[in-house]
């Protein structure tokens, strides 16, 4: 139970996170500088890529080779499943927007893919962290997993606070009222803590798809990543002006690293 009760409050954290992000938007301008939000992208895509290896993959490998499964091919197969699960939801937007063509589409498709990627990312974020509090409430003597856990917990509420502004901004850019875009930024990981009750509440059941789950949280956090906020952060710049998303990824890869190997 105690598990459960953690991972609702990670789930939160990360959703209050999210929503601060957000909530920056009331203190810009309407057109801000394409440096600071690319590097908000770079940065978000940094923290997720490190998340992905040593919160996620290598975690759920050491998992599955524990419960005596084949390592390399659980992990494979969840991310695989993962990035499928993306794709799937780019080909229905794609589809979505064609029957569409005729009428007025008030936002770009990529603004769309960026808002639909991220909500839909942000539910294996939330399962994530739930299966890190339910392992470690299972097994309360390994300090290292409540560490853990933790150390996931914070990566990834810092990721999701210039994810809430990357999300809110280009909302706003394209006409939406700041409290609009307000709302559909901070709505996006109103899934976290959700799934990650409903993670934790499975784990108590059976621990033989864990690693799995681990492994489609990082396959959807590289799919947004890749396909996504890279390009995003690097759009419109030229010369200088693209450095401010590599930098940004940068540094998110660090912070993120450092956290993860400090705290776990």
């Amino acid at each position: 139970m105690n598990g459960i009760f953690f991972a609702f409050l990670g789930g939160l954290v990360t959703f209050t996170v999210t929503t601060l992000g957000a909530a920056g938007i009331f203190f810009v301008k309407r057109q801000i500088s394409e440096n600071w939000q690319n590097g908000f992208l770079g940065f978000a895509g940094g923290v997720m890529i490190a998340a992905s290896v040593w919160s996620l993959l290598l975690p759920g490998i050491e998992f599955a080779e524990e419960n005596d499964q084949v390592g390399w091919l659980v992990i494979t197969g969840g991310f695989l499943l993962g990035v499928m699960t993306l794709l799937t939801a780019d080909f229905l937007l794609q589809k979505w927007y064609k029957r569409q063509r005729k009428k007025p589409i008030t936002l770009k498709r990529s603004t769309s893919m960026l808002v639909l990627a991220i909500t839909v990312h942000n539910i294996p974020e939330g399962m994530s962290v739930g299966l890190a509090f339910a392992l470690a409430g299972q097994n309360r003597e390994d300090i290292a997993l409540m560490s853990g856990a933790i150390a996931l917990t914070i990566g990834i509420a810092i990721q999701n606070f210039p994810e809430g502004t990357a999300v809110a901004l280009p909302l706003m850019k394209e006409g939406m009222t700041k409290k609009k875009a307000f709302l559909i930024g901070s709505m996006t990981a109103v899934v976290e803590p959700v799934f990650a009750v409903l993670a934790a509440v499975f784990a108590n059941i059976t621990q033989s798809s864990i690693a799995v789950f681990l492994a489609f949280a990082a396959g959807t956090m590289i799919y947004v990543v890749v396909e996504e906020l890279i390009p995003e952060a690097h759009m419109g710049a030229d010369g200088e002006e693209g450095k401010a998303g590599t930098l940004g990824f940068i540094v998110g890869f660090l912070v993120m690293m450092i956290l993860d190997v400090a705290l776990g």
